[in-house]
């Protein structure tokens, strides 16, 4: 006999929770200072809503890297990428090549950056994470674990940033040692530029315009000043070239304004200044070249000194030898 759908999906409701709530804990103390910057939340929802847009599933789970700094206990999530990554018998197996030459990449940009973790999308923590983590764990020994849960604006009763921050944690489950994801808390923290861009992104419409940001508003502005100014350049050059060609008599009060609009312009094409330009440049061509040659001199000097100190000591040496 079959039992009931309805049935059947209460059944592997209550499976997942329980699944769920063997994996995952809740921590006791933590006395980790996190982190967590607006940035790496607008890259994520950006990499699930292109992933589900490309897919036909529409819960698609997406995989990739947070990186940031950590100073002690203190630890802030900057930025994230996506990262490369295959199903093999139903569990995600990460590219750790692609990561490390993306790590390469960052380092040339932002040398201070380090691989904090990883993140993921879905309505929970699922047993295959684990896996995931332990991948993760070659590239840094405590890694953190982000999940968005991408279904939380369904739900009438959803009042927080759908975001849980884990580390692993080992604890005694009965008798067996198991590896379980413990909750951190963390708080989200913006600078002047993120909140320009967070407040710009928010306000953008679907059809690609936006209303209200204050960047907007502001570039809007500059950019009918810089339409008016050029209006009225064309218009001057107009009225120059009917003068010189005679189709329009001159006004001598209106060309003195304009002459003079334009010995103000700075001149940037003139011998004096190509002379005092290769001057400044030769004398930080020289202060470069003294800095290095002091540099290369007091290099020179400890390893002089290094060389008298061992020179020295071996020769008390053969001193104390012969004598005895």
């Amino acid at each position: 006999m079959c039992r009931p759908k309805s049935r059947e999906k209460t059944h592997n409701f209550f499976t997942k929770m329980s699944t769920e709530q063997s994996i995952v804990v809740e921590k006791e103390s933590s006395t980790l200072d996190l982190r967590l910057h607006p940035l790496v939340i607008i890259n994520i929802s950006d990499h699930f809503t292109r992933t589900r847009v490309q897919q036909t599933d529409p819960k698609p789970r997406v995989i990739g890297c947070i990186v940031g700094t950590q100073t002690g206990r203190v630890v802030e999530i900057f930025n994230s990428y996506e990262i490369s990554w295959s199903k093999v018998d139903g569990n995600p197996v990460i590219n750790p090549e692609f990561i490390t030459t993306k790590q390469e990449q960052f380092k040339k940009v932002f040398p201070t950056y380090e691989i904090l973790g990883w993140y993921s999308s879905g309505e929970s923590i699922l047993p295959s994470d684990l896996a995931v983590h332990k991948q993760i764990s070659e590239f840094n020994e405590a890694p953190l674990f982000l999940l968005l849960d991408t279904v939380a604006t369904a739900r009438p009763d959803t009042k927080d940033l759908p975001i849980t921050i884990c580390e692993s944690e080992l604890r005694m489950v009965g008798d067996k040692a198991t590896t379980v994801f413990a909750k951190v808390p963390y708080k989200v923290e913006t600078g002047e530029a993120e909140r320009i861009s967070v407040d710009h992104v928010a306000k953008i419409n679907p059809s690609g315009t936006s209303s209200g940001s204050q960047i907007s508003v502001h570039l809007t502005g500059i950019h009918n000043s810089v339409s008016m100014l050029a209006i009225r350049l064309r218009i001057l050059k107009k009225y120059l070239e009917s003068v010189k060609n005679g189709s329009l008599p001159a006004d001598h009060g209106l060309l003195r304004q304009i002459g003079s609009l334009c010995n103000q312009l700075p001149a940037l094409d003139t011998p004096d200044l190509k002379h005092d330009f290769v001057s400044e440049y030769n004398d930080s061509l020289v202060v470069t070249y003294l800095a290095s040659m002091t540099k290369g001199s007091n290099s020179l000097n400890e390893m002089i000194d290094k060389f008298n100190l061992v020179n020295e000591k071996a020769q008390k040496k053969r001193a104390t030898a012969f004598h005895l």
